[in-house]
Formats: structure tokens, sequence, C-alpha cells
């Protein structure tokens, strides 16, 4: 709707949703509205009317993570898609994807046993050998596996099972979950400690006497802002590769998603009637192993195609907002004595006018 120059509005989009037999939606307006602001958009007035706009946040990683995807694979490198799931030892009455937002991709529990957690890697050459994490959940909450799944283990997984198996430089992908994203100096918070504090501003040369009080030191560390430096992302700069992380609720640019639908079907279909660790380690390991080398070149591919094309927008968005600013200008070179106000919408980063 966006490429076509339509104006986004609530009821536009659900007219063209009730029209697509693919998408099947048969909700309302409230619903579809939900949808739409768990996936990161916002409504804003344009132009009297409330349109349906990308929070900036998610324009701006979004344009950065396509940008730096397209430059890093023409360099040559190769790209290793790394992710975390979970399964039910007893399987699924229906499937769906699964991602670490739980309002970015459905998620339902809809049978019973043992909740597994997975940690996998993989690329264009197939699964890392020997790179598989899979351990049984403390919980079956649905939406809570990151709860089971440290930062402390992740770190152990990246630095032990992932790194060392990596035989040339690559580019290792992955989301912002919150074991992904430990920094390795926090900026201080009002939750520190006075003696926290005092060491953060010796150690970035701030001068404060032993009688300031705890307010005051705040304060003074409120000066200094933290440049974000993930432990992880150290980690793999350290080991030779390049990090590079996916924008909120774009799962899609990950194709390690297709391979655990993939596995998650397979699991299903063969899990049996034994549910025993053993048997579910058993059955799942076969799960991985029914993906081939072809099977993850596809959804590579697949991936890639959606990234290429999306690059294809940002360039093209991008065309068009400097060569309606260099007309305005132009036009201002001519007409320095015209006293009339120039008004030309220019369209945003996603394609509505401003």
């Amino acid at each position: 709707m966006y490429e076509n120059g339509q104006s986004v509005t609530l009821d536009s989009i659900l007219t063209a949703v009730k029209h697509d037999s693919d998408i099947g939606f048969t909700g309302g307006r409230t619903t579809l509205s939900y949808l739409l602001r768990a996936m990161g958009f916002e409504w804003k007035k344009t132009d009297n009317r409330r349109s349906l706009m990308e929070r900036n946040d998610i324009v701006i990683a979004r344009s950065d993570f396509l940008m730096e995807y397209m430059k890093l694979k023409a360099e040559g490198y190769e790209f290793v898609f790394l992710d975390e799931t979970w399964f039910y030892s007893k399987g699924y009455a229906s499937r769906s994807w699964q991602d670490k937002n739980k309002e970015s991709c459905s998620s339902k529990n809809l049978d019973e046993g043992k909740r597994y957690i997975v940690l996998h890697a993989g690329g264009t050459n197939g699964f890392i050998e020997d790179a598989e994490l899979l351990f049984p959940s403390k919980t079956k909450e649905v939406d809570e596996y990151h709860g089971t799944m440290t930062a402390e283990m992740f770190q152990k997984w990246m630095k032990e099972m992932l790194l060392p198996r990596l035989a040339e430089p690559s580019v290792i992908v992955m989301d912002n979950a919150p074991v992904h994203s430990v920094l390795k100096v926090k900026q201080p918070s009002s939750k520190w400690r006075k003696g926290d504090l005092q060491q953060f501003l010796t150690e970035h040369n701030i001068p404060f006497r032993p009688e300031h009080t705890f307010k005051s030191l705040l304060l003074k560390t409120s000066e200094i802002v933290v440049q974000k430096r993930y432990v992880v992302d150290e980690m793999i700069q350290e080991a030779g590769h390049r990090v590079l992380r996916l924008p909120p609720y774009h799962c899609h640019y990950n194709p390690i998603e297709l391979v655990w639908s993939q596995c998650k079907r397979y699991y299903h279909r063969h899990r049996g009637t034994t549910f025993d660790h053993q048997a579910v380690t058993r059955k799942w390991r076969q799960a991985l192993n029914q993906v081939s080398v072809e099977n993850w070149k596809n959804y590579v591919a697949h991936t890639e195609k959606i990234i290429e094309e999306d690059w294809r927008v940002e360039v093209r968005h991008d065309a068009s907002e400097i060569s309606v600013i260099v007309n305005i200008q132009e036009d201002s070179d001519d007409d320095d004595d015209d006293d009339v106000p120039l008004a030309v919408p220019i369209p945003g980063p996603s394609g509505v006018s401003t």
C-alpha cells in the first residue's frame, strides 16, 4: 500500500486483508489494531488523518540491518544464523512459527508433555556440526523460555560449542533477546549501590568527594553516556568474526525459523508413544538430521530474497526523497522573491507523506 502511494489507515488495511484469501483474517478493527501494535506499528496523524507508521527505532534498525547485510554479502562473508526455540515432548496439534518476542509471532500451548529448549546455528552448509544445545525446561510457560535459557548458558554455548567450530571468518546473525544482550558496561541507575557509583566515576576519571550523596553521585554518572558493548559481541569479534543483529519484529530475516518449522513438523509426525528424555532426544535429533544442506540453502535463498527486496525498497525511497528535496531547493533558488510558502508532501521512510 505504501508503494502504491495509498493512505494506510486501519480501515484500508482491514479491507485489504479481508479480501486477501491467502491471509485469511476474520477479525475486526479492534483485533487488527492490537495485532499491528504488537508488530511494532503505531498510529500518527498526517493531514488530519491517522495513518499507520512504523516506530522510528524499528525503521532505523531495519535500514541499518539491510545495508550491513548487503555490504557483508558483497564482501563474500559466510553467514551463520542462530536462534533458540522450544517444543513439547508430545508434539503439537498444529504448528506455528515461534520467536523470542511473544507479540511478534504466534505461540500456543496446544499439547501436553515436558517442554524442551533448543539452541542451534547453521547456514548454507547446513547445521554447524555438534553445536546443538538441547535440554528440558523447568517451566511450561509458553512465552517464558528465556527464563530457562540464561545469559551464562548462552555465552558458554557461544564460547565452547559454536565459535570453535567456525572454520572461517563468518557473520553471526541473531536477534536482540535479553540472553544475547548482556552489556559489558551498564549505564548506572538508581538500583546501583553508592560504592558502585563511586567506582564507576573513578573508572571514568570523574572527580567526586566522599561526602557526596547517592543522588549527587547518580547525577554525575548521568553525564556519562556508556556506549553499548555486548559481552557476546565482543566474544565473537575477538574470535575473528562479525555480528549482525536482527531488527525488532523481523524474525522472517532469519532462515532458521523455517528450519525450526520443518523440524517440528517431523517431530510431531514421528513422535511415537514414548516420551522419556532419551526417546525425546533421539527423536529430536532425527528431526534435525532430516534437514538437508539443500533445505538450508533453499531457506537462506528464500530469506535473502526478502532481504534484497526490502533493501531495494529502501533504496527507492531514499532516491525519491532526495529527488523531491533537490526539486524544492531548485524551485526556491528560482523564486527567491516569491513570498508564497511552498508546501510539498515528502514521502517518509515508510512511504506516507509528511
